[in-house]
């Protein structure tokens, strides 16, 4: 499926393909969801595992995540109006933010409801019905793990990284709660609240990292050093220039970034040109080039221009 829309959606790195995918993936996500969502519930009720049943609520607020993913990409790849001249990219990392914030919102249910097992603890009723359903989940959650991390990172798409995430956390948790089914099998005793407990702490974990990857971009970060190098090596061979400075990307969705910087020498039209052409190619951002000229002889420096 993921070589599929690749192949067929992806391959011209157009944004109506990248739309298509958003839509497309997040359709399936909430497919899969509801679908765990009613399997873990009747799991959780055969067997009694509080742990189980929070696990199956926490695959519905990833269902309503989805559903956020789904209408945020149409919106995202709206074209630049008066009002929104760079668009409305950042809905994506916004739907991320959404999603971080119904993850933390199910772990501190979770965290909740296990702290009550704990405190008032009851054996777990287990079955091959309930094991099947569990280890189901697993195959599940690896496989929107495998698809999203993939196309997300091929898409630069915060939201979708933010799906594999979670979902990746999801197949620890319900590990975990085999695992507790498997040592009151053999010892007798229930540490079902325990497991409920690590589930939530691991849901908890993957809502933290969500919600830091998806407010740094909209908060906004200094250049990380992949992208200082690779603008020194396009600057480097280009002559005139005496110093670089005040290198900001501003950030505006996916495929909407701009790279901002001073540039201090003589610097021509053309030079400019070949710069911003050369950070488009390599980069892939726009450049805005603020330029101070320097005077060899006065040591003067005229004021500024931007190109």
């Amino acid at each position: 499926m993921t070589r599929y829309l690749i192949r067929k959606y992806l391959c011209s790195d157009n944004c109506c393909g990248r739309k298509r995918v958003g839509i497309i993936l997040g359709a399936m996500g909430i497919f899969f969801d509801l679908l765990l969502f009613a399997t873990k519930n009747v799991a959780g009720i055969l067997s009694g595992s509080v742990a189980i049943t929070a696990d199956a609520y926490n695959n519905l607020a990833d269902a309503g995540a989805h559903l956020l993913a789904l209408l945020a990409f149409p919106l995202a790849s709206k074209k630049p109006t008066r009002r929104f001249p760079f668009g409305l990219g950042r809905l994506e990392y916004l739907s991320g933010l959404v999603i971080a914030g119904a993850i933390l919102i199910v772990s501190g249910r979770m965290i909740l409801s296990s702290v009550e097992k704990i405190v008032r603890p009851s054996a777990v009723e287990s079955s091959p019905v309930v094991i099947g359903i569990l280890l189901f989940s697993i195959a599940v959650k690896a496989y929107m793990y495998r698809y999203n991390y993939r196309i997300g990172d091929m898409i630069d798409s915060a939201g979708l990284r933010s799906v594999a995430v979670d979902s990746i956390c999801d197949c620890m948790a319900t590990g975990a709660i085999i695992l507790s089914i498997t040592v009151q099998e053999f010892t007798g005793i229930s540490i079902d609240g325990w497991t409920g407990l690590l589930v939530a702490g691991c849901i908890l974990t993957a809502g933290i990292i969500t919600a830091k990857n998806s407010l740094a971009p909209l908060l906004g970060t200094k250049p990380d050093v992949q992208t200082t190098d690779r603008l020194y090596e396009i600057l480097e061979d280009l002559g005139g220039i005496r110093s670089v400075d005040d290198i900001a990307i501003h950030d505006y969705g996916p495929g909407k970034k701009i790279l901002t910087m001073r540039l201090t020498g003589t610097v021509g039209s053309h030079t400019v040109q070949a710069i911003r052409q050369a950070v488009g190619e390599q980069l892939g951002m726009d450049a805005v080039i603020e330029i101070s000229e320097f005077d060899e002889k006065s040591n003067n420096r005229p004021q500024s221009r931007q190109e």
